[in-house]
């Protein structure tokens, strides 16, 4: 108790007069609120097996972060890290749809806009109901998910209130895990990608600090049975930011930013969390118009649109067409380069990679642009547009790094740190790493199912989502919605 009062008390002299009053309410009500929750929810002692594996999801942590604790002799029991290639947009419904290969999400995050309704839904009390926030979602995949109203909570107070609430999530998971007899445990915290966001890098390496005690010991107490295997959604860049005026310039061009698809010239823009890139939906006739618009925005890299088996990216920097033709991709750039494709498009014409009409493999493609800033970029891009959301876009803008736009709310609340979303690598690459193999230096997010043989998630015998942090969410969130 004291040491999170100094923790207020520090955060309450650089914080705004307005916020005082809402911090003291929140670091109270916390610390009414878990001993509460520990009496309720304590750990009791073990009567049957403990797990024989452990697999832990975290949101948002990034490669960087977790190779610099291996450094420092962090999680000494696994093998280097892999780099954890995400999709595009870099953001956690679709990332984790890919990664589990599970049904599609209805949006690339839980507000979205719904084309059959022809209206945004997904909103704050959709959050709070537990059928619609885990139920039919990936996050049934996972025996312990943390509830919706501690994502949250943790912008209250912030950056406290992200420290606490993560603290409060890797409590959970570990009582969960304790009280679990399936051969197979799955955890997903997902606190770690707040902590970012509005903490900062330290922060978030104090958390992982204290999670990797937590899997040593896990793994003391199976007497060095317990085998782990941990990996992250994305990434998180820290730098940085400031927000995108996207609004004003579509205004410009004669839009109407609406919550529907009401007038000729409608465009629906959903703003979730606070991200490096937009997702916008319109009639297809104005795809075009739109993303021209959008281009020269500062803080934008490019606007892309899809018009049958091609996709057209424009920038300050030109233009650039991609085309597929089943698994084989090929990348024009008619003016300029947007992606900065076009000296390894000749590298793999000069060692006969490319037929005769300039496609390639997605296996070549992959290999040719590792290392690259974008990598991997054609599949994730299409991939964009048309798969792991039913809902797609009409047009992505993917924001320059130190750029980003979200719900002004989050905003008012606190500084951002950090965030993820766009195609480069700082905002994409997060992290894969296990203690009974070695990864390589880079893995997909869709090979990461067959590598740790996420289909024994599948046919293990447990009844998803019922720890008892999620019984707790649970009555949290029917005294609120009424539900």
């Amino acid at each position: 108790m004291g040491s999170l009062v100094n923790l207020w008390v520090k955060a309450q002299r650089k914080a705004k007069k307005g916020q005082r009053f809402l911090s003291l309410v929140y670091i109270i009500g916390c610390c009414l609120a878990l001993p509460l929750h520990a009496r309720l929810f304590g750990e009791g002692p073990r009567t049957g097996p403990m797990p024989q594996r452990l697999v832990i999801a975290l949101d948002g942590v990034p490669y960087q972060t977790m190779a610099a604790l291996r450094a420092e002799g962090r999680f000494r029991s696994f093998h280097d890290p892999a780099r954890m290639i995400a999709t595009f947009p870099s953001l956690t419904n679709p990332a984790m749809i890919e990664i589990l290969h599970v049904e599609d999400s209805p949006g690339y995050e839980d507000h979205y806009f719904d084309r059959r309704q022809n209206r945004l839904v997904g909103g704050i009390p959709d959050r709070l109901r537990r059928r619609r926030f885990i139920q039919g979602t990936f996050r049934e995949t996972f025996e312990y998910h943390a509830p919706a109203f501690e994502g949250a909570l943790a912008y209250v107070a912030a950056p406290v209130g992200a420290m606490v609430i993560a603290q409060a999530d890797l409590a959970g998971f570990r009582r969960a895990f304790h009280a679990s007899h399936a051969p197979v445990f799955a955890g997903y915290i997902g606190e770690t990608d707040t902590l970012a966001h509005i903490g900062g890098e330290e922060r978030l390496k104090s958390f992982l600090r204290n999670l990797d005690r937590t899997v040593a010991e896990l793994i003391q107490e199976s007497g060095g049975r317990l085998q782990v295997e941990m990996f992250s959604d994305h990434s998180n860049l820290f730098s940085q930011y400031r927000r995108v005026e996207l609004n004003d310039a579509i205004k410009r061009a004669g839009f109407t930013t609406e919550k529907s698809l009401t007038l000729a010239r409608s465009v629906v823009l959903p703003k979730y969390g606070l991200v490096g890139c937009s997702v916008l939906f319109t009639a297809p006739e104005y795809r075009r118009e739109l993303a021209e618009a959008c281009a020269p925005v500062a803080g934008v890299d490019f606007a892309a649109y899809q018009d049958g088996n091609t996709i057209t990216l424009v920038s300050r920097r030109g233009r650039a067409l991609i085309s597929r033709v089943n698994d084989r991709y090929k990348y024009e750039a008619p003016s300029g380069d947007p992606l900065d494709l076009s000296g390894i498009v000749e590298q793999l014409r000069a060692c006969e990679a490319l037929d005769p009409s300039g496609f390639t493999s997605a296996a070549d493609w992959l290999q040719a642009t590792r290392d690259h800033q974008y990598v991997d970029p054609l599949r994730r891009i299409f991939d964009g547009f048309n798969a792991h959301v039913r809902n797609g876009g009409d047009v992505i803008v993917s924001f320059e790094d130190g750029y980003y736009l979200g719900h002004p709310l989050l905003d008012m609340c606190a500084r951002l740190q950090a965030t993820h979303g766009n195609l480069l690598r700082g905002e994409s690459e997060g992290f894969a790493i296990s203690t009974r193999q070695e990864l390589g230096s880079a893995v997909c997010g869709y090979e990461l199912h067959r590598v740790f043989e996420f289909e024994r998630l599948r046919r293990a015998d447990r009844y998803f989502g019922e720890s008892a942090h999620c019984h707790f969410g649970l009555t949290l969130a029917q005294l609120i919605t009424g539900d």
